[in-house]
């Protein structure tokens, strides 16, 4: 069909209308009172329907902003007449476009496919407690705005447990053991935190095959809120990890490392919101260099010559930020052709 009208409302004025009711039903399973109640509580959210000829709703997207980067989908429903049409695909972008943001939603088996479809990154995340049989994801549509004009890393860092000092920069041939310590790492993470960890990806050079890297598993974990350090970070201590900054000003990042002596492999643990642009940007750069040979290998060419440089400058030691630094040209202008969807000029 071509693109629906859509309307932007208020649930309370729909709370009754058996055809809101019905989509509200698709939506959720709620039935009698458990569905009074979510009527109710749908009149405090963002809505967008898809009216009928009579005015009745035909489809439904109800949302919430949940920080500046990130909107979260609560229900979406289509009527069955309607489904197959594009429908609930124009909504997800209707909602993008309105709110200028990342789009998450939390679906199960069998709302997953069409997120991914309709362009969602999809992440394993825990199981509701409702419907323990249930495989369940956490769905990112990126903003591509937010992801081409990132939040500058101003260098605002607040340090805990000292600063680091200079060590030796390696960086290695890629290693099959990769994936099993990313592995080990999400096991790990997922034991300390159950259902607060609600996202765990592979991230960086190591999640990469054939790429040389620090043999360093980097790893980005998902949580409500970043801030709030009590619902995590005592749990991971527990688990063998050192918390060791902060970045407020930075998409509120926190890292931590695996501690010496926990038996844990070498590793960084971002941590991050759901909907974090940084997050989405660390995917797409994983999945570019996944899939195109020729930025893979001058990406390692880079990485090779800046820990070279880098070690000799400061004989034989120096600081992982300062390699960084290096490598930010490079990076740059490899994120300006992912985003804009470009092949390098070794692949045009």
């Amino acid at each position: 069909m071509s693109t629906p009208e859509i309307t932007r409302t208020s649930g309370a004025g729909f709370a009754m209308n058996p055809a809101f009711r019905a989509l509200l039903t698709a939506a959720s399973d709620a039935t009698g009172a458990r569905l009074d109640a979510l009527a109710a509580q749908v009149a405090d959210l963002e809505l967008l329907v898809v009216p009928g000829p009579q005015g009745d709703p035909l489809a439904l997207a109800a949302y919430r902003r949940i920080d500046g980067f990130a909107v979260e989908i609560e229900y979406l429903a289509v009527a069955p007449g309607l489904r197959h049409q594009g429908v609930a695909t124009a909504l997800v972008r209707r909602i993008r476009a309105d709110e200028a943001a990342m789009v998450i939603a939390r679906a199960d088996d069998d709302a997953v496919g069409f997120y991914r479809a309709a362009g969602f990154h999809a992440s394993a995340s825990p199981a509701d407690s409702r419907r323990p049989s249930r495989r369940r994801y956490l769905c990112v549509l990126p903003h591509l705005p937010l992801l081409r004009n990132p939040v500058p890393d101003d260098g605002s860092v607040e340090w805990i447990h000292g600063e680091p000092v200079p060590a030796p920069v390696r960086v290695v041939p890629p290693s099959a053991s990769w994936p099993q310590d990313f592995a080990a790492l999400a096991g790990c993470l997922r034991d300390a935190l159950g259902s607060r960890a609600l996202a765990i990806e592979h991230l960086g050079s190591t999640s990469v095959p054939g790429l040389w890297a620090k043999p360093v598993i980097d790893v980005v974990l998902t949580v409500e809120a970043p801030g709030v350090e009590e619902h995590y970070v005592p749990r991971l201590e527990a688990a063998g990890f050192v918390f060791r900054l902060r970045e407020r000003n930075w998409y509120g990042h926190r890292l931590l490392v695996s501690g010496s002596g926990s038996g844990l492999p070498a590793a960084n643990i971002h941590v991050f919101a759901p909907g974090c642009p940084e997050t989405a940007r660390m995917v797409a750069f994983r999945q570019w260099l996944r899939t195109h040979p020729a930025d893979l290998d001058a990406y390692a060419r880079i990485k090779r010559a800046s820990a070279e440089r880098i070690n000799e400058r400061g004989g034989g030691a120096g600081l992982v930020m300062d390699y960084n630094r290096t490598k930010e040209p490079f990076i740059r202008d490899l994120y300006a052709r992912i985003l804009q969807g470009r092949p390098g000029p070794e692949e045009g």
